[in-house]
């Protein structure tokens, strides 16, 4: 797809973001531009508040993940895991062809292409929710699909935001347990390294207490007198 970056530029310019523009590639790279950017297009399916600045490629890749799932999904664009790792690193030319995507989006929703769907409704289908009932929020339907009754599981925007907010909060929350684990194993290291030297050390110590005593026995210093 050929980008007109000049226009996709201008485009990103009539968006008024908190953050300074100063390089396309870094100021995107934990989505929240974006997040501010979608807020004033589709207002009830993004949540600023789920949406900080982060530092760390890890946390990036959580803002990045909530926003496919909670928003770019809903409006017809999935971005894979591979794209999201370039998003995060600041990929030169990876924000210019999602922005470009959506942009076409958007230009197709205010020319009324039907084709373009929004999912901003007030109810979702979720497949495989047994393990749910009624009281969850949750409600068996059956959807008529061509000649096909199915069944389906319907559930209210409330639950189903719900829903995605405590599994963002749970993968957050092992983000965080993975990195703690990975800092106490350096320090393991650490420790296993200095206690290494350490008996080195008490080693060398020894040795030589050892020499000595052995130099100033008795026996050591009568046959040194003799010879």
């Amino acid at each position: 797809m050929d980008l007109d970056c000049d226009e996709l530029y201008k485009w990103i310019d009539e968006h008024p973001i908190t953050r300074q523009k100063r390089n396309i590639n870094r100021d995107f790279a934990d989505a929240v531009p974006l997040a501010e950017i979608l807020k004033q297009h589709y207002p009830k399916l993004v949540d600023l508040h789920n949406y900080s600045p982060r530092n760390s490629f890890s946390q990036k890749l959580i803002n990045w993940d909530i926003l496919n799932k909670r928003v770019l999904s809903k409006i017809g664009i999935n971005i894979s895991s591979t794209s999201m790792e370039q998003l995060a690193k600041g990929t030169p030319g990876a924000i210019e062809k999602l922005l470009s995507n959506i942009k076409i989006k958007l230009d197709s929703k205010a020319s009324g292409d039907n084709n373009t769907t929004v999912l901003d409704d007030k109810v979702y289908y979720l497949e495989n929710a047994s393990n749910f009932s009624s009281k969850d929020g949750i409600v068996p339907v059956k959807i008529k699909n061509g000649l096909k009754t199915v069944d389906r599981k319907m559930v209210s925007n409330e639950v189903f935001e719900k829903m995605e907010k405590d599994i963002a909060e749970k993968d957050e929350t092992i983000s965080v347990l993975e990195n703690k684990i990975e800092h106490l194993e350096n320090l393991m290291a650490v420790k296993e390294e200095r206690i290494k030297d350490l008996t080195q050390q008490l080693q060398t110590v020894v040795n030589v207490t050892t020499s000595q005593s052995n130099l100033s026995s008795p026996k050591t210093r009568f046959f040194n007198k003799i010879f």
